[in-house]
């Protein structure tokens, strides 16, 4: 008796898609699994920036006098193909810090260059300076772990902390899992002045702020002065995307060391910048995350999935073709 050579055939195609269900799951999805390049999201803050001085005439305000701004932050982030790669995607991160009159307290403009498969920041691919660990988002497929958050400010990196698993929602997506991260820095110094404050001073000026006109200091000459930042965040990112969905708490202390050269540092309080993403903005950039999933899932679970099933159906079909061929020969011989 001989088997059925089509039964045979069916079983082998059947073997080499079932065996290929978890290679594509595991090896082949995620070199899918990149950033893309028409990522545009747009993110909504509010708070307050609490002033110690005036920026303008360097001086400290009298105890309880200390002016109190509503602010208003908006950032867009959004890819740039044109400057992008097939290792790196650009990102074009553009921030505004409006005032209650509508007048714009500070800006930026700035291009990050993120590894498409891991998210991690890129030297050089056409970023604006180089820059190590996390930031803008996390990786696709974020974990319950730490992360190292990059810092412009400082120009270091600091442990995002993985905290707990939560929901948010969005307009068009309900209970969206989120993972809540909080990082927390030392006293840092700061590679460029806060707040509009000047880089250095003069003498003179120095005498004025810390009221002491007999300092050892000649009026005219100048002396940098080191600024320095600490900073305490709560980041809440969507894991499937690895984009940061919510801002519930950022909290950045600015600080000037007035101490004179050869001397201890004093550090002084100038600024406190406390500010959190508005619920119309978390609802929105949920839904800018969401609609990548149909497509993650497409490539990470229901192409695996039918290649098994369809697989597994063949071996059965293959089966039986082969008990069939069996069941005939059977009748021919007897």
């Amino acid at each position: 008796m001989k088997r059925s050579s089509a039964g045979i055939i069916v079983i082998v195609i059947g073997v080499i898609l079932t065996v290929a269900a978890p290679v594509w799951k595991w090896a082949i999805a995620p070199m899918f699994v990149r950033i893309p390049d028409d990522l545009s999201i747009e993110s909504v803050y509010e708070g307050t920036l609490k002033l110690y001085a005036d920026a303008e005439r360097m001086e400290f305000y009298p105890e309880g006098q200390e002016v109190t701004l509503p602010v208003t932050i908006t950032r867009n982030d959004d890819s740039v193909p044109e400057k992008s790669d097939s290792e790196a995607a650009v990102v074009r991160e553009q921030v505004e810090v409006v005032g209650p009159d509508g007048e714009v307290l500070i800006s930026w403009d700035k291009y990050f260059a993120l590894d498409r498969k891991t998210a991690l920041n890129l030297p050089g691919h056409n970023s604006d300076r180089d820059r190590e660990g996390f930031y803008v988002m996390l990786p696709m497929g974020a974990e319950q772990v730490t992360y190292e958050m990059w810092d412009d400010d400082t120009e270091l990196t600091g442990d995002a902390v993985f905290i707990n698993e939560e929901t948010r929602d969005g307009n068009d997506f309900k209970d969206v899992t989120v993972y809540v991260y909080e990082a927390e820095g030392d006293l840092e110094p700061m590679v460029e002045p806060p707040l509009g404050l000047p880089g250095q001073l003069s003498g003179k000026e120095i005498k004025a702020i810390l009221g002491d006109p007999t300092i050892n200091l000649a009026d005219d000459t100048m002396l940098p002065i080191e600024y320095l930042k600490q900073a305490r965040v709560t980041i809440v990112a969507e894991p499937r995307t690895g984009a940061i969905v919510d801002l519930p708490a950022y909290h950045e202390e600015y600080y000037v060391n007035a101490g004179l050269p050869g001397q201890p540092a004093n550090n002084i309080l100038m600024g406190v910048l406390d500010y959190k993403q508005t619920p119309e903005s978390v609802a929105s950039v949920i839904d800018d995350s969401a609609r990548y999933f149909a497509l993650l899932d497409l490539v990470t679970m229901w192409l695996p999935l039918m290649l098994l099933v369809v697989g597994l159906m063949m071996i059965i079909v293959g089966v039986l073709l082969g008990v069939r061929k069996q069941r005939a020969d059977i009748g021919i011989e007897s």
